[in-house]
């Protein structure tokens, strides 16, 4: 199979508003130069890319603005680009009342914005993943019928464990109602992902892995998630071990050489986000 030219989704890039990304502009090495919806577009027409999941970073500081204008800057650009991208909510811990603060900034995210789920980046949060303050907001997203994607990228003993499987596998047991996307596989605790995380999303990790293990090993370890639970996603334009202009080539040269049929390789690519999110292919 050729994944270039399979029809695909996918469920985890960055696109920036445009007064962050001109200021990201100044210096066109850095890959958030090329969160440009327009230089976006065109990579999808290329690669088959039918439509895309828009994630924000839980970061007001760099990469986008407080949570509200963010989600309403998201919901714009689901009207504009009707069935071509779908966002999930942003949050932001401002003060010490993130836990009342945000399911009411959920719900207008979701209810006025129409935004289709939420992300949670644990680590920009410098908040635990199974942290007690995230049931209010879990609770909603359960109430909405919204999906959760939360980051999961440990990737230092001692650093960053806050975005831990183990923590994100807590909080799905305690909402056995609420659709978890555990983003970037666990990073390099993905191993502790395998046996719970839900489903899980390859990116970021994917070239990695292929680094890390070579692809056979890396053939291995998506076989142990198994088809029904890995969805195809890249991360872009951030992604190690690439430039932004050649994530999908990446990706696409990684998945050629991986052993899934042609009904895997759809889920993969196609039907298991679009069961997630209510997605008719056309």
């Amino acid at each position: 199979m050729d994944w270039k030219k399979i029809k695909k989704i996918d469920a985890h890039i960055h696109i920036l508003p445009p007064e962050r990304l001109c200021l990201w502009k100044e210096s066109p090495e850095d890959a958030w130069a090329h969160a440009d919806i327009d230089e976006y577009l065109q990579i999808m027409d290329t690669y088959h890319v039918e439509c895309a999941l828009l994630m924000p970073a839980n970061d007001g500081r760099l990469y986008y603005e407080d949570a509200d204008r963010t989600n309403q800057w998201l919901g714009e650009i689901q009207t504009q680009y009707p069935g071509k991208f779908y966002a999930f909510a942003d949050i932001l811990k401002e003060g010490a009342y993130f836990y009342e603060d945000t399911p009411y900034v959920l719900e207008h995210a979701v209810r006025e914005c129409g935004l289709k789920g939420l992300k949670i980046h644990p680590s920009n949060l410098n908040l635990n993943a199974d942290s007690l303050e995230m049931v209010p907001m879990l609770r909603k997203a359960a109430e909405l019928h919204v999906p959760v994607a939360v980051h999961s990228y440990p990737c230092r003993v001692g650093f960053h464990d806050d975005c831990a499987p183990d923590r994100i596998n807590k909080m799905i047991q305690i909402f056995p109602d609420v659709t978890f996307i555990t983003a970037h596989m666990g990073g390099m605790k993905w191993q502790d992902a395998i046996n719970g995380c839900g489903y899980v999303d390859i990116s970021a990790v994917l070239p990695e892995l292929v680094e890390l293990y070579g692809i056979e090993q890396t053939n291995r370890i998506l076989r142990r998630f198994g088809a029904d639970r890995l969805i195809f996603a890249t991360d872009y334009p951030d992604v190690r071990f690439t430039k932004p202009e050649n994530i999908y080539k990446t990706y696409c040269d990684i998945l050629n050489q991986m052993d899934f049929t042609e009904t895997e390789a759809e889920k993969i690519a196609y039907g298991n986000i679009a069961k997630i999110m209510g997605i008719v292919r056309c």
